[in-house]
């Protein structure tokens, strides 16, 4: 079985936060988990945002 995880947002340069707001890191993060669906990947648990901002989902196959 393989791991991956898949992760949205851009960090600001000396910042703990991201750039974009949290719509379009959803959006962001949803298209990037419809194309590793397409090649064969499952989300696994829970979308988790990081103390930076960043949204990441677990994917497995």
């Amino acid at each position: 079985m393989d791991y991956k995880m898949v992760t949205v947002g851009t960090r600001k340069d000396g910042s703990q936060g991201v750039m974009e707001d949290r719509e379009e890191l959803e959006a962001a993060l949803e298209d990037k988990v419809k194309n590793a669906i397409r090649l064969g990947w499952r989300p696994v648990g829970e979308v988790v945002t990081g103390p930076d901002g960043r949204m990441n989902q677990s994917m497995v196959r």
